[in-house]
């Protein structure tokens, strides 16, 4: 009886270990895609996502999430100058987009998030537009005509 009883503890302190490493993990990224976003895009966007929408720099509390309804929103929110200017590998710049979106969607969070992937973020990167401002503009246009007014 003791054998077993050892081997459920063993058993269980293994999968403890395994379980705080996962988390740690989780953490060291959560707390490095925060630090990505404090230095590259708050400061223009704000710590806490409410932007400056007086200086043409929208929030992001409460409507990011909007983007995703459309596949070019999605592109949109990866091929933003800050972002393309910050030098991230594009692993970190799937990384920060998501975190973000996380933090600030609020009510415009989709039901389901799939995050950015490493590929993705080079892809979109790579077919950034060449009028980022006459982008946003449109992708508004496009979020208006199904109901959705971004400020």
């Amino acid at each position: 009886m003791k054998v077993g009883v050892l081997r459920s503890v063993a058993a269980l302190s293994a999968l403890w270990l395994a379980l705080s490493a996962t988390a740690l993990a989780a953490d060291k990224s959560e707390v490095r895609a925060r630090t990505d976003y404090l230095l590259h895009c708050s400061g223009c966007h704000g710590q806490d996502g409410t932007g400056k929408p007086s200086a043409g720099i929208p929030r992001f509390t409460d409507q990011v999430g909007y983007f995703l309804k459309l596949p070019e929103g999605r592109a949109f929110l990866m091929q933003v100058p800050g972002l393309l200017s910050a030098s991230m590998s594009d692993a970190r710049a799937a990384a920060v987009v998501t975190w973000m979106i996380k933090e600030f969607a609020g009510p415009s969070m989709p039901e389901t998030l799939e995050p950015y992937t490493a590929e993705e973020a080079k892809r979109y990167k790579a077919e950034r537009p060449a009028d980022i401002m006459g982008r946003r503009n449109e992708i508004y246009a496009k979020l208006l005509a199904i109901g959705i007014t971004i400020e």
